[in-house]
């Protein structure tokens, strides 16, 4: 079969692989699409701080875990009613259930994780655990996007929303445009976007944003704050992964704010931060990786969600170095690849 490895920075081939098989309890999948993560770029740049990470595969290792398809062999002692047919979404990881972490309602941080990741091929296994059937309402292009819906849903449980609280958003690409989505469906009654390019400005807006802002043009906090009479958001989430915008953000909370990293950051990035000015105004910062125990809610998400104009592109396999290559300027908001 045709799987996209990464042998190193800037070295992503499309080769012939041997297909795999279900060992027991897992299930092979035929790929329909996979999504290019923000952190894929960052992978086949050499840049990605999980890299270096113990248990990440030495190269060539395969990547992609935004994927649906559908199940072609089931491998044995499975525990739930599979079909050869059946439209899947897929998690890209199994938790152990029994280390301290996963007992303690954090799995994200599992330490005996086993990951599925590799979803840029015309075929993987999951473990059945990781599988979830689509409705039949919901396409395999917006099974794809299960995956980010989760992340997106996980920061908005973290920013503390409740109906009637205003919201900012720092960079509107696929995790930002669902945070937004998720935000107003949890009752945020404004919500205010930065981010650079044009084209994902007019998308906020066209999805519910009520302003929009070019951050590379004007100091964010400055309109960000004269939008609501000074005082800043109840909740801000920072989406971009760039270490200057993640400081930003810290100045359009209000008094009592949320603010929540949603980006993944360089990992020798830093800036300074006012401990008094934190202590001044109670304010809270979280941040992200995962998203535990969400994956059910947004699956019900999935048919609800407007996702068709955030999938720009759809490009084949055989493209995906292109595509990764030139991920980081462009102004593309979520690219499916196609085996």
């Amino acid at each position: 079969m045709k799987a996209a490895l990464t042998y190193g920075p800037f070295d992503t081939r499309v080769e012939d692989i041997p297909e795999p098989s279900p060992g027991p309890g897992e299930v092979k999948v035929k790929i329909a699409y996979c999504g290019i993560c923000g952190s894929d770029p960052d992978i086949y740049d050499g840049s990605f701080g999980l890299l270096k990470a113990p248990w990440w595969p030495k190269p060539p290792f395969q990547t992609g875990h935004e994927a649906s398809g559908v199940i072609v062999e089931l491998g044995p002692g499975l525990l739930g009613d599979w079909e050869i047919g059946q439209r899947v979404a897929m998690n890209f990881r199994k938790y152990c259930g029994a280390c301290y972490y996963c007992r303690n309602k954090m799995e994200q941080f599992c330490e005996h994780l086993v990951s599925y990741e590799a979803g840029f091929a015309e075929y993987a296994v999951y473990a059945e655990g990781c599988l979830y059937p689509l409705p039949d309402e919901v396409s395999l292009e917006r099974g794809a996007m299960l995956e980010p819906v989760t992340i997106a849903v996980h920061a908005v449980d973290l920013g503390d929303l409740a109906p009637g609280k205003t919201v900012a958003i720092s960079g509107v690409g696929t995790i930002g445009l669902l945070v937004q989505q998720i935000a107003l469906r949890a009752g945020a009654a404004r919500v205010f976007v930065s981010d650079p390019m044009a084209e994902k400005r007019a998308m906020a807006l066209k999805l519910g944003a009520d302003w929009t802002v070019d951050p590379l043009a004007e100091d964010i906090a400055a309109p960000g704050r004269a939008y609501t009479d000074g005082r800043g958001f109840d909740a801000v989430f920072e989406c971009s992964g760039k270490i200057g915008a993640a400081q930003q953000c810290l100045g359009l909370a209000d008094k009592d704010g949320t603010v929540v990293w949603v980006g993944a950051y360089h990992e020798d990035a830093t800036f300074p931060i006012n401990p008094y000015y934190m202590f001044a105004n109670e304010l809270t910062v979280r941040s992200t990786i995962l998203a535990p125990y969400v994956f059910p809610r947004g699956l019900k998400l999935l048919s609800k969600l407007d996702l068709e104009p955030m999938i720009t592109d759809i490009v084949p396999l055989a493209d995906i170095a292109g595509a990764l290559a030139g991920r980081k300027t462009s102004t593309a908001i979520k690219i499916l690849v196609k085996p």
